[in-house]
C-alpha cells in the first residue's frame, strides 16, 4: 500500500515529466508546436462554448421555474 508520502512524489513526478512527453509526442506524431497549439485552442474555444450554452441553458430553465 502506497503511503500519503510517495504518492505526492509519485504526482510531483509525473507532473514534471509530462511536458517534456507532451512534446516528444507532438513531434514523433509528425504535427510540429504550432499545430498543436491551433488544435488545442480549437478545442479549449469548443470547451468553452459548449460550457457556456449549458450554462445559458441551465440558468434560462432555472428563471422559467418557480420558485
Amino acid at each position: 500500500m502506497l503511503t500519503k508520502e510517495i504518492a505526492t512524489e509519485i504526482g510531483v513526478a509525473a507532473g514534471k515529466l509530462a511536458p517534456p512527453a507532451a512534446v516528444v509526442t507532438a513531434a514523433a506524431s509528425g504535427y510540429t508546436l504550432q499545430d498543436w497549439v491551433s488544435i488545442a485552442t480549437l478545442a479549449y474555444l469548443g470547451l468553452q462554448a459548449l460550457y457556456l450554452a449549458w450554462k445559458f441553458h441551465r440558468e434560462r430553465r432555472a428563471s422559467r421555474t418557480p420558485a
